[in-house]
């Protein structure tokens, strides 16, 4: 017997899915088989892949050199599938995912711009906040996900769709002047933020507890359209996306507030699986980063 592409890709999504269970069900297939196909090339090797000691599939030593070739013939595979389909001639559902400030500037832009590109494709959308949808991702519910990063491992591929600009927000009704602040005085300052699971919030509190301070005063807002309102209603400052709110700058309803640490970039990415076998996914990503744009808003 010789080794199969089955027998490969059965290791592949046992390792990269953390079970034999959910590898099954992502290969639409019963957890005895892919418990049989592991031990059918685990036999062929003659070596033990999966440490079964342990409650979670835990790769051996040999299994995870062994992984890294079996990855590359998974991927070998989807390009093999992309390239007789051919991107244009596919008909089929796009599992994408993108964050609320995405859904609220460049989106609508960009899904026009797939389906002008793909006609026969479907898309499946959900918007939420990157560290749900970074959750997802890593479950294998998307195609393609735009979200914040990176805080994904190797088994993605990702396009870089540029630095999002962000600067310390507040209402002019606070009077805060316009002396820069240091952390230790910002952290004084009631703060409006995201609920604590989201990427900025962690983004966030880690800048600020790097400095050693962390708010006395937090508020926490479930969206981000949300915390913009809070923030312009004087309820507190908040670390906010500068071309989204140019409007607000301009006619002071909100000013800048500055600091003396310059707050940290969050770069966002356009990100899919390695072994993703739709065949125009590379090309989708790649649309993406000419269609993004934080600025874009709708008229008032």
């Amino acid at each position: 017997m010789s080794i199969s592409i089955k027998q490969l890709e059965a290791l592949h999504w046992v390792a990269q899915l953390g079970g034999f269970q959910s590898a099954a069900s992502h290969l639409n297939t019963s957890q005895s088989t892919i418990t049989k196909r592991v031990a059918e090339l685990e036999s062929l090797l003659g070596v033990a892949l999966f440490d079964r000691s342990k409650r979670r599939a835990r790769l051996t030593p040999v299994g995870r050199k062994i992984l890294a070739h079996a990855t590359s013939m998974v991927e070998l595979q989807s390009r093999l599938v992309g390239d007789a389909r051919g991107a244009e001639t596919y008909d089929g559902i796009i599992r994408l995912a993108a964050t609320e400030l995405i859904g609220m500037t460049w989106l609508p832009r960009f899904i026009a711009a797939v389906r002008r590109d793909h006609p026969r494709l479907y898309i499946e959308l959900d918007v939420d906040h990157g560290g749900r949808l970074l959750t997802r991702l890593n479950q294998d519910m998307y195609d393609l996900a735009l979200i914040p990063g990176p805080m994904w491992g190797r088994a993605f591929r990702s396009v870089s769709l540029g630095v999002l600009d962000r600067c310390w927000m507040a209402s002019p009704s606070l009077g805060l002047g316009k002396k820069p602040f240091t952390i230790q005085e910002l952290s004084e300052l009631p703060v409006v933020t995201q609920f604590p699971e989201t990427v900025h919030a962690q983004m966030q509190a880690s800048w600020l507890r790097n400095h050693g301070f962390l708010p006395r005063r937090v508020v926490h807002a479930n969206s981000y359209v949300v915390m913009g309102r809070l923030v312009e209603a004087g309820l507190g400052v908040g670390l906010m996306a500068e071309r989204y709110y140019q409007r607000e700058l301009r006619s002071r309803r909100l000013v800048r507030v500055k600091t003396v640490a310059k707050v940290p970039d969050v770069e966002y990415f356009a990100v899919y699986r390695r072994t993703q076998q739709l065949p125009a996914i590379a090309e989708i990503a790649q649309l993406a980063q000419t269609v993004c744009d934080f600025g874009l808003r709708s008229p008032a």
